[in-house]
């Protein structure tokens, strides 16, 4: 691999330094656009809200807003991230977890659509204010993912409300004299089976239609969440998009008429589709040591790169300018004084000396917004590739800016005890 989005990396490694995240904005259009046609979005009967937790910047923010989509944002700092990058709030959806009465408030106060996690997040939003729209995140009770810990749904979950508990949530609501009304699911991320979406959509239409049969409401809004997949190491194909928008839609449409649920939107939430394979981390071989096994240490750990620690994630690994040295099997490890430290295990290398550049792909979600500081090894810069232009979008982090939110504070006494008091209460 020599280049992303016509840009040379040796070139982006030499003057941005490393470790440096880099965007293809290129790629994340394209991606948009067939997202776009998979699910017929100039039809106007979809919404695309893109899930701001896989990768939130303001950069990024503005140009998906200047392509049409809205925005899913998870926390009241998402929400304002998204407005002061002049998103509409009609165009935002807060879907929190275990909201607070803080976090229902705010998005309370600037109007934004709220699918609300469970009965209880309901009763707190009641003593907030009046309120003539409702939405539900429900647990279809079945989930699905390419990892259990990002598996949403089913009886391990913590998100949602349990289907068999959604008729008494929307009744509450009801007799509170609410008639407008959604209905939200969020299963799974990184799905690959293209045939799981036309299946979950028609299981989760199903528990609206028990609903409205014992109470006569329609639904104005339905929202299928995301969990749309990219390929990753040593997956064997990708998710056929289009196929998966034309079922959905077929199913959808059948079904809501079929149900008497409304003239519903449809609204879907991708992430990880729209960025992810549009980013890249590009590393520099760091040490490399023979012990019980080959180690290829590099200058990105899994404070910056936290997926396969976290998840067991696997990314492909390629080399700057190919595989055309010895091959050795060998694990990538980072700086970071933890074992778990590993990036990637076992791969087939070749024969790498210090200073080589490795760069880890499918990078652009859920990546660089898990990172911390952990160790004092600070967080990289970020670059925006556009039309074979780089752009730095994230300068990189300092020890000014890791020490400037602590206070300083002189403690008073000795022995852990207050001299003025004698230690006394």
């Amino acid at each position: 691999m020599k280049e992303i989005g016509g840009v040379d990396i040796k070139y982006l490694a030499e003057k941005y330094g490393t470790p440096l995240y880099v965007y293809d904005f290129n790629r994340i259009e394209e991606n948009v656009r067939k997202i776009k046609g998979a699910f017929k979005y100039d039809e106007g009967r979809v919404k695309i809200y893109y899930a701001l937790k896989a990768f939130s910047h303001p950069v990024l923010i503005k140009f998906l807003k200047d392509r049409g989509l809205g925005f899913d944002c998870v926390s009241p700092g998402e929400i304002r991230l998204a407005l002061e990058c002049n998103a509409d709030r009609k165009d935002i959806i807060f879907t929190g977890n275990y909201e607070s009465y803080e976090d229902l408030e705010f998005a309370y106060k600037l109007k934004v659509l709220i699918n609300l996690d469970g009965i209880n997040s309901y009763l707190r939003l009641r003593k907030i204010g009046k309120v003539d729209f409702i939405s539900f995140r429900i647990n279809p009770g079945k989930g699905k993912g390419k990892y259990e810990q990002i598996t949403t749904g089913g009886e391990k979950s913590k998100f949602g409300i349990p289907y068999e508990e959604a008729v008494e949530a929307y009744r509450i609501a009801y007799e509170d004299g609410i008639r407008r009304f959604g209905a939200h699911i969020m299963v799974g991320s990184g799905i690959l089976d293209k045939d799981f979406f036309p299946s979950i959509v028609e299981h989760f239409l199903a528990i609206l239609k028990k609903i409205k049969e014992q109470i006569e409401i329609e639904f104005e809004h339905i929202d299928i969440g995301g969990g749309f997949g990219i390929p990753y190491f040593d997956d064997k194909s990708e998710l056929d998009i289009g196929y998966t928008g034309s079922k959905v839609l077929e199913v959808f449409n059948e079904k809501v008429g079929e149900y008497r649920l409304g003239k519903p939107l449809l609204a879907i939430e991708p992430g990880r589709y729209i960025v992810g394979n549009a980013g890249y981390l590009i590393t520099k071989v760091c040490g490399i040591k023979k012990s019980y096994h080959n180690f290829i240490g590099v200058d990105a750990g899994f404070n910056i790169f936290a997926r396969p620690a976290l998840y067991g994630a696997e990314h492909s690994v390629c080399v700057y300018n190919g595989f055309d040295k010895g091959k050795i099997i060998a694990n990538i490890c980072g700086q970071i004084c933890e074992n778990t430290d590993i990036l990637a295990r076992d791969r087939e290398l070749p024969d790498l000396k210090e200073g080589d550049i490795i760069i880890f792909t499918n990078a652009g979600a859920y990546c660089s917004v898990l990172s911390s500081s952990y160790n004092m090894r600070y967080r990289p810069a970020e670059i925006a590739i556009y039309n074979s232009k780089d752009h730095l979008i994230t300068r990189r982090e300092t020890f000014e800016d890791y020490v400037s939110r602590f206070c300083s504070v002189e403690l008073e006494g000795k022995n852990g005890k207050d001299e003025g008091t004698g230690g006394n209460a």
